[in-house]
Order: structure tokens, then sequence, then C-alpha cells
């Protein structure tokens, strides 16, 4: 596209848009979202944002592995070196087991996917169900037991 027809499209002079393009000038937030969306790019795009492949990390669900050792974990982050957040799916046992507690830095969150599921921390349980969300510190001791047969947890630990 030429600048006299984004001109054309936008109702911006060609020559403030030359002088945007050359730096000389710095466009209004109005004027940037009005090239963003003539442009049909995000307004990041627009001042060169870019993201790295290594920053993105895709989990497929069908090469979802688990081990021996956690059957019913599945990690979802893989094994980067840390960047401040893991996260796994769990399928929790039917009963509160000792060994299965918790305890850790940083924050944590939990979405049911599916089934129901109860948390239980030193002082108290919640039930959750399908689409329920919780978050609190990690720190707090906690473990997952679920209440119906098929129960899936989504499980995402922050560090910070």
């Amino acid at each position: 596209m030429t600048l006299e027809q984004l001109a054309e499209r936008t109702g911006l002079n060609k020559g403030y848009l030359s002088r945007i393009e050359s730096g000389e000038k710095s466009p209004s937030i109005a004027t940037l979202l009005k090239l963003s969306a003539e442009l049909e790019v995000p307004t990041s795009q627009l001042f060169g944002e870019e993201v790295d492949d290594s920053d993105i990390h895709i989990f497929r669900g069908k090469g979802g592995k688990r081990t021996a050792k956690a059957p019913d974990v599945m990690s979802l982050s893989g094994n980067k070196p840390s960047t401040g957040l893991t996260t796994f799916l769990l399928r929790p046992s039917d009963e509160f087991e000792d060994e299965k507690r918790a305890e850790h830095s940083g924050t944590e969150g939990a979405f049911v996917v599916e089934g129901s599921v109860e948390l239980q921390f030193s002082d108290r349980v919640i039930a959750l169900s399908q689409g329920d969300y919780v978050q609190f510190p990690g720190h707090l001791t906690h473990q997952v037991r679920r209440t119906s047969p098929q129960a899936t947890v989504l499980i995402v630990v922050s560090d910070t």
C-alpha cells in the first residue's frame, strides 16, 4: 500500500504520514489506532515489537507425556528453564493423601476443567465444580482430591 492510498483510507495527510514514517513526527493514539485498523496489524507492530519464537511455549494435547512416577500429572509448561510460570493438568486421586500436600513460593491458580474437586487447606476444605477458579498464595499447605469420577484441574503456579 502506498502512502497516498493509506492517506485516502485514513483521512490523514500524505505528508504527515511520510513524517511519521521517517520518525520526524510522533502520532497521537487516535492516529495509531486508525493506522493499525487500516493496515490490519496490532498497534504494537507499528512500534516494531517482535516476538521471539522461544518466548512462546505451545502444548499440543496429543503429545502430552505422563510419567510412571506421576501418572496423574501432565506438565504443560515443559522443561524450559524457569520462566516464573509452571502449568500442568492434574487428575486428582479420590482421597487426600499426606504425600501429595503441596507448599511452594509464588501464587497458585486452579481452574476445574472437568468434574468436581475439593481443595484442602490447613483449616478448611473448599468445594469446586467445573468452571470454578481459585487463586491463593502457594505457601499455604494445600492438596486436591476429586469428588466426581472424572475430574481434571488446570494448575498454574507463578513464582512472582
